[in-house]
């Protein structure tokens, strides 16, 4: 039997078991991921693999958990840090602190809308693919959206100092 065959046959034999061992302890697709990190490390230390591998194996099942489990609550503490912040955009080294306030006033929809236009350059069709809705729903939202900019700025809408520029709806 040459090395894949003999690696073959060690999965058949106790892929069950590490799925099994994993499956008490987490999810149902976190041991999926488990199994496959463990026989991973398996195929890339095969030369140091033991006559009976099962508790190689399940040892190596263990340690991936806690790496996951680890990695998870990092996640799930940066997702809290992140929610507990009040969300600011970095604003353009020109943007005024200003329009900075009365962005801030608005909605985060209405301040996404915005940026995606005025600093990130999108084009309107650009913008709705980001946003996931029409070009025409999308052009009635940010006309809406530039009136509430405008007056958040106390500029009359029709101004020639309008903060963003008008745009015309694709055809």
């Amino acid at each position: 039997m040459g090395v894949e065959e003999d690696f073959e046959a060690l999965y058949a034999l106790h892929a069950g078991a590490v799925r099994g061992y994993a499956m008490r302890r987490c999810d149902p697709e976190t041991a999926d991921d488990v199994v496959a990190d463990v026989f991973l490390i398996a195929w890339r230390r095969r030369d140091e693999l033991p006559e009976d591998a099962l508790p190689w194996l399940l040892a190596t099942a263990r340690r991936v958990l806690a790496n996951h489990a680890r990695g998870q609550s990092r996640r799930v503490r940066l997702r809290d840090r992140l929610a507990a912040q009040p969300v600011t955009a970095a604003a353009p080294a020109h943007v005024s602190g200003r329009l900075q306030a009365a962005l801030a006033c608005l909605s985060e929809r209405d301040r996404e809308l915005l940026m995606l236009m005025a600093w990130e350059g999108l084009e309107l069709r650009q913008a709705a693919e980001v946003l996931g809705v029409r070009p025409n729903t999308l052009a009635v939202r940010f006309h809406r959206a530039r009136r509430r900019l405008s007056a958040a700025l106390g500029v009359e809408d029709g101004s020639d100092h309008a903060p963003v520029r008008h745009v015309e709806v694709p055809r």
